[in-house]
């Protein structure tokens, strides 16, 4: 889908993931477009300057690291991604040395024609046989209905789905996720890979005993699409505009917000004291101008973060036709 659609890295092999801001990963460009630049690590910035980009209450809940990332998973002419969990909070911290865990949303950016999303367990799924059987298909090479033990719902476009910690999940094939999560991305605990094997032609790695560690069996059954897989409410609107909150959970410390403008239509915002990472889910794309006079256009599919320090800001819907945007912001 980026390939063919965005025109990105069209002569490279699909590797299903798209970076888009993953601070560990992520540099800026300092200095003019049309002179010399140099590019700074992400990280410099807010280890020099946390409360300008974070803001005060963010930088004191997670000091320099900064800690929301956006990425793209998309399937479009692949497979289904693997079905697994990330750590729980205390086993972060415990075993992998993180002190904030990987809690994830999946926003539905294109679902395939009977795409669907792994997520949560079935109600009275017998968890020793589940387990066995991901033992034998990492150990013997034999495959397993997965669904048998994991729910699975429709990929509906701008569809959000909330994944706490120790939620089995997985995008199926031919969907494009835009992935708005907390920062440590290493740490996907897989259940099941479908055998698949890797470029050398080994069994990729499963990770059966960190998984089923930080398994939660509480997001199970008619839980999971209560909690998980949220409607919409609206926060705030005006003339041509809708702000809805479409995915908040207490034990999250991200929310994700959407706005709807239609054809010119503005809307007023203010950081707060909190940064802002936004990116254009339909339309043509946005201005977003700040009080100090600067506008900064932003296309489809294409994400920007809004500092701290920027305060108050607006957005302008570009184009002919209506435009959606999501916002993620630390609560």
């Amino acid at each position: 889908w980026a390939q063919e659609q965005l025109g990105v890295n069209r002569a490279a092999a699909n590797t299903a993931l798209g970076y888009e801001l993953i601070a560990p990963e992520s540099g800026i460009l300092v200095g003019r477009p049309d002179g010399p630049r140099v590019e700074v690590p992400l990280q410099a910035l807010v280890a020099l300057h946390p409360e300008e980009v974070l803001g005060e209450p963010v930088h004191a809940m997670f000091g320099t690291s900064f800690p929301i990332r956006f990425d793209y998973l998309d399937t479009v002419g692949g497979g289904n991604l693997s079905v697994h969990c990330h750590p729980q909070s205390d086993y972060m911290r415990r075993v992998f040395g993180w002190p904030y865990t990987q809690h994830e949303t999946y926003y539905m950016m294109l679902g395939g024609a009977g795409g669907r999303v792994f997520l949560g367990l079935r109600e009275g799924a017998d968890l020793a046989a589940f387990r066995r059987a991901a033992d034998r298909a990492v150990h013997e090479g034999v495959p397993f209905d997965i669904e048998r033990y994991v729910q699975t719902f429709p990929a509906d476009r701008h569809q959000l789905f909330l994944i706490p910690g120790g939620t089995p999940h997985g995008s199926g094939a031919g969907n494009v996720v835009l992935e708005i999560s907390a920062t440590p991305y290493l740490y996907s605990l897989r259940f099941y890979d479908w055998l698949r094997r890797d470029g050398a032609g080994k069994q990729r790695p499963v990770h059966v005993g960190h998984a089923f560690e930080n398994l939660d069996p509480g997001r199970s059954g008619e839980a999971v699409a209560r909690d998980l897989v949220q409607e919409p409410r609206t926060l705030r609107a005006g003339e041509g505009w809708r702000e809805d909150v479409i995915g908040r959970l207490p034990e999250m410390f991200f929310e994700v917000r959407r706005v709807e403008l239609a054809p010119g239509a503005v809307v007023d915002d203010d950081t707060d004291h909190r940064f802002h990472v936004v990116n254009v889910v339909a339309g043509d794309g946005l201005l977003l101008e700040t009080d100090g006079g600067r506008g900064y256009e932003l296309a489809y599919a294409e994400t920007l973060t809004v500092p701290a320090a920027t305060g108050a800001y607006r957005v302008r819907a570009l184009g002919s036709g209506p435009v959606r945007y999501v916002k993620a912001l630390v609560r």
